[in-house]
């Protein structure tokens, strides 16, 4: 931290504006490009001097924009506010074409070490999207300010020194985002030092997916394919799917609507993954069990639920779900053979050698979960929509599995189903009876779960609730 420096660039066709902090203390210096004055040498100059003391620069969406503008000014060794200016704009109409990789520089051809805390944040996902200004109001800063005038207007010099105002506060946000950050970078720093491979700006998916395929490699899986025009992820693309294929053949239920889905599913053949659940609701004993893509969900709805000498309020989550059911049933991509499995359980044996909150912890839980979403994902290493499915079917089935049989204990009622689990209420005399139904099913799918009791549980819908642990 001690010689890490936020910065932020501004760019107007005859202004361009930078500004660097210290993040460590109040040091801070301020550059201009414009029609008045040239502070193109000054700039280079205090970078080298960053360079050579091992500074690195901290930005926000700074690998996207503001360092490929501040590269091609290094490059050039000198600089006027209009080319500048043009590459911005030319960085911008490229988000949206083919082409928009193109302004990126690599890490090994930049001038200085980059650390970008929208690309740590996975702000560059789309979903995810989060600007400057929608920070400050969540870290509830004294003052957020906008950018003081439109996009491409030609400055004055009255005008400059208001732009360089709104510069500083805009690093001085950074800044604070920064410190909110650091665990994060920390992390990355003892993954990037411990595995000799750069973390730095890497995502959480991210850092999970690159952990798991540098294992496979270590382990002689190929997980590309390489040519003169570069690598290539091996994958396993289907263009139609039966999902019976996907579905473990020994699930049988009892209750009727539970039979309906099953043999539902069991008749689909799919060409996309998604949308294939649409409105696929089974309800049991006026329960809704609700499936999806992501997984199963189902909640009683504005209530609140309270154990008491009688009742106890059970939650039965399954331990490391998805990740599991692949190592117990032997599910992998196909392109990547069944060595794929038994990285997968070393990696999961070797995640509970590690104490939580540890780098290694962290990194390996990243590594265990990543792999079921990057599954579905089309640009890959893992990518095979049977996976993805074979994952997500049985994971919903054979929750129901379970819920079948506890709803037949006497006085048991369901509170929620979701993704990993149910919670139930039932008679405090009838723990035992949960606990062979429990047993069954670890039995039965070679999974474990791990046991809470609540004494209250305020109950929106089945992602809006509190539970209050008894």
């Amino acid at each position: 931290m001690n010689n890490d420096w936020v910065y932020d660039t501004e760019t107007f066709p005859n202004v361009f504006t930078i500004a660097f902090e210290q993040c460590d203390g109040p040091l801070t210096f301020l550059y201009e490009i414009s029609d008045w004055r040239n502070d193109s040498k000054e700039i280079i100059d205090f970078l080298r001097h960053l360079k050579e003391t091992n500074a690195r620069l901290v930005g926000f969406n700074s690998l996207g924009f503001d360092y490929p503008v501040l590269h091609t000014l290094i490059r050039m060794g000198h600089g006027d506010a209009k080319t500048l200016y043009d590459k911005a704009q030319a960085i911008i109409q490229s988000q949206d074409n083919e082409d928009r990789w193109a302004h990126q520089v690599n890490p090994s051809d930049r001038f200085i070490e980059q650390i970008d805390l929208f690309k740590i944040h996975h702000f560059d996902n789309k979903a995810r999207a989060t600007s400057l200004k929608v920070l400050e109001f969540n870290m509830r800063s004294d003052d957020i300010q906008d950018l003081p005038f439109k996009v491409g207007t030609y400055l004055t010099r009255e005008q400059v020194e208001k732009l360089k105002q709104y510069n500083r506060h805009d690093v001085a946000q950074t800044k604070l985002f920064y410190y909110k950050t650091l665990d994060m970078i920390r992390f990355r720093e003892e993954l990037t030092v411990k595995y000799n491979r750069d973390f730095m700006n890497h995502n959480d998916t991210k850092i999970g997916k690159d952990y798991f395929v540098m294992k496979l490699e270590e382990a002689g899986v190929p997980c590309y394919d390489y040519s003169d025009k570069g690598r290539k992820p091996r994958q396993t693309p289907r263009p139609q799917l039966a999902l019976r294929d996907a579905i473990l053949p020994w699930i049988q239920f009892e209750q009727p609507e539970f039979v309906r889905v099953l043999n539902w599913l069991k008749n689909q053949t799919i060409t996309e993954t998604k949308g294939v659940f649409n409105d696929l609701v089974a309800r049991v004993d006026g329960f809704d069990f609700v499936f999806g893509l992501g997984g199963i969900h189902g909640s009683i709805e504005s209530e609140v639920v309270e154990s008491n000498d009688e009742l106890v309020i059970v939650d039965l989550d399954v331990s490391s779900y998805y990740p599991n059911l692949a190592i117990c049933n032997r599910f992998y991509p196909k392109h990547l053979g069944v060595e794929f499995c038994d990285i997968y359980k070393n990696l999961y044996e070797q995640r509970k050698t590690y104490p939580k909150g540890s780098a290694e912890n962290a990194m390996l839980k990243l590594a265990l979960n990543g792999v079921y979403g990057d599954s579905n994902n089309k640009f890959s290493v893992f990518y095979d929509p049977l996976f993805t499915m074979s994952i997500t079917l049985n994971g919903q089935l054979l929750l129901c599995v379970l819920a079948e049989n506890l709803i037949r204990i006497d006085g048991l009622s369901l509170i929620q189903i979701n993704t990993d689990g149910v919670t139930v209420r039932l008679p405090r005399t009838e723990m035992a009876h949960l606990q062979e139904v429990r047993s069954w099913w670890e039995r039965l799918t070679g999974l474990e779960l791990e046991e809470a009791l609540y004494k209250t549980m305020f109950i929106r819908d089945c992602n809006n609730y509190i539970a209050v642990y008894e």
